[in-house]
């Protein structure tokens, strides 16, 4: 009788809750079934994957860098395009308060890479930081809560090691030479979070020119050139 009540009363509370609180898709926002999170079956088998961590070859990611700072590995799970789900995905983490969306796409790529081999050789992550202006505004950074998804499901520590010494315009509509332009040393190293890291891991949201990525490198390798640096992003730019 008691076990009846309780499954009564947790199923209205539920259907209630659903109603203040609607849990839908993120890509389409109709209404998820019990066992999804975020995304819906539909749209999470629609997703623009690249399988970069089955790829024994370079990939686009690393043919980005090529002839500029030397980087390890290079991963972004989806595909970018205008118009597509992955922006659709990175709009809501960036825009929408989606918090909750930046540690579950963090534990998805990180899923992806459990079989890679050079995953083990990561001491820790570090996030590309938001200048505070930035931070304050928007109330969180992005590529933090995308670190907290990675380190929850691979179990590296997170490092803040850099920090942003200046703000700047946005990328969005600038030219490969005026993003570098934009970013170029725009970061700055913190000394304890680092010293004594050997191969690290940078995460953002996306790849696109690779600019702001090769900033954050760049700084780290002049602090420590014996540092190994790897990159891993939600997304890339097709």
């Amino acid at each position: 009788m008691l076990n009846k009540a309780f499954t009564f009363l947790n199923n209205n509370v539920k259907g209630f809750l659903s109603l203040i609180y609607p849990n839908n898709c993120v890509v389409c926002e109709n209404e998820l079934p019990d066992q999804m999170n975020m995304i819906c079956f539909a749209c999470f088998n629609d997703l623009h994957l690249t399988h970069f961590e089955k790829y024994d070859d370079t990939t686009l990611g690393d043919e980005l860098f090529w002839g500029r700072e030397k980087i390890e590995h290079v991963f972004a799970m989806l595909y970018y395009e205008k118009g597509n789900s992955t922006q659709t995905i990175l709009h809501k983490i960036k825009y929408k308060e989606g918090q909750q969306l930046g540690i579950y796409m963090g534990n998805l790529m990180a899923s992806k890479l459990s079989d890679v081999n050079w995953l083990g050789a990561i001491d820790a992550i570090i996030p590309i930081p938001l200048h505070s202006k930035k931070n304050y505004k928007r109330g969180y950074n992005q590529s933090l809560l995308i670190a907290k998804g990675f380190s929850e499901t691979s179990g590296l520590p997170i490092e803040e090691g850099l920090e942003r010494k200046k703000h700047h315009e946005s990328q969005t509509r600038k030219s490969k030479e005026e993003r570098w332009k934009n970013v170029k040393s725009i970061f700055k190293v913190r000394p304890e979070s680092i010293d004594r890291l050997k191969h690290v891991v940078i995460i953002d949201d996306v790849l696109t020119t690779g600019s702001t990525l090769e900033s954050a490198a760049k700084t780290l390798k002049e602090y420590n050139p014996q540092l190994k640096i790897s990159l891993v992003t939600i997304a890339i730019a097709k």
